[in-house]
């Protein structure tokens, strides 16, 4: 028993501590410092020069993460990258570096403080910290936010696409729309992989970059670019609507009127293909084999979004019928990413 007992406390000091350990990773990504341990192992002496720090502070987190693994302490005090570290290098590609500034900047933070509050009154906890909506208002007016948030949904997205592309075939249709597909990753992924023609449509601030990032897949001219709001109506032409975490920003009403736009704007035979990561149902693993505890990831969406949360398989197919749709299979990538198919009533 008293085994269980100081093992239960430790799991709760892991807890307490994990913001902590967030943070001093973010404040070390943010200031460049994998990128430049990346080139080889640097004192702290020279690292504060490089970073604008005073040394004697910036030991004291650099020590810190050391003992996570996150960096290794030489004699002397000097630091070099580990696999955790080079997998946080931001100068380069989209990068899990990117995922977690995006999470763990102080804006961010900030609608977390309001968590409690915003169980009592309903609202938004990012917009009772900020004052203004995350996606249109605020990103609009944060270019370095943006910046971290289009970077971390493309690395979202590289990550999930080759799993996905062994599991399902989007060869048999013509024209494949992604909408809320942000810079474009997935949809020019689909594109060169299995030859078809792509829509990109999202909300026009959202599509401003999209241009440039598909470009370096070369399928720049296969791929048309829409500004407009699922809310308000789709352009039609696509035989397949891709969307990847979209309608997880919504509430169960906006759901359900972008999915009824989605039914308007398709064939009789067309396809939906939602890809999601679906909340484990009651008495199921509550984490997939990749780290992703979807439980805690909805309430993450909550922060910012309007009613928006990640949901179980149940309540997506719910969701779907109430829309006009039936699910016709489920298809699981062996990621944290599910696929569910639907075709309209």
């Amino acid at each position: 028993m008293l085994g269980t007992a100081s093992e239960s406390k430790k799991k709760i000091y892991r807890i307490i501590y994990g913001y902590w350990q967030s943070q001093c990773v973010y404040t070390a990504t943010n200031l460049g410092i994998p990128n430049l341990l990346h080139y080889g192992p640097q004192t702290v002496e020279i690292i504060a020069e490089k970073t604008g720090t005073k040394a004697e502070k910036l030991y004291v987190v650099l020590r810190a993460l050391a003992h996570l693994g996150i960096f290794v302490e030489k004699p002397g005090r000097v630091f070099a990258a580990t696999e955790l570290s080079e997998l946080l290098i931001t100068d380069d590609s989209p990068s899990i570096g990117h995922f977690l500034m995006h999470i763990t900047e102080p804006d961010m933070w900030d609608g977390w403080r309001e968590l409690e509050s915003s169980l009592k009154t309903g609202e938004v906890p990012f917009e009772l910290a900020k004052g203004k909506d995350f996606y249109s208002s605020f990103m609009t007016e944060n270019p370095h936010s943006k910046y971290l948030f289009n970077n971390a949904m493309s690395f979202l997205t590289a990550e999930a696409v080759d799993p996905l592309f062994e599991v399902y075939d989007f060869s048999r249709f013509e024209t494949v729309m992604d909408v809320g597909g942000n810079q474009g990753t997935l949809i020019a992924n689909i594109v060169k992989r299995f030859g078809c023609k792509g829509i990109l449509f999202d909300l026009p601030h959202e599509v401003e970059t999209a241009p440039n990032n598909i470009s370096k897949y070369g399928v720049l001219d296969s791929v048309k670019i829409v500004g407009g709001s699922a809310l308000e109506s789709l352009p039609k032409g696509a035989d397949a609507i891709t969307m990847k975490y979209f309608l997880s920003v919504f509430s169960r009403e906006d759901s359900i009127k972008v999915l009824t736009n989605c039914r308007e704007a398709l064939p009789k035979d067309g396809r939906v293909i939602l890809l999601q990561t679906l909340v484990p149902s009651l008495g199921a693993p509550v984490e997939y084999p990749d780290g992703t505890i979807p439980g805690l990831a909805a309430v993450q969406m909550m922060i910012t979004n309007p009613g928006g949360y990640w949901r179980t398989e149940e309540e997506y197919k719910d969701l779907f019928a109430a829309s006009g749709f039936q699910l016709e299979q489920v298809v699981h990538t062996g990621t944290s990413l599910t696929v569910m198919e639907f075709s309209p009533c």
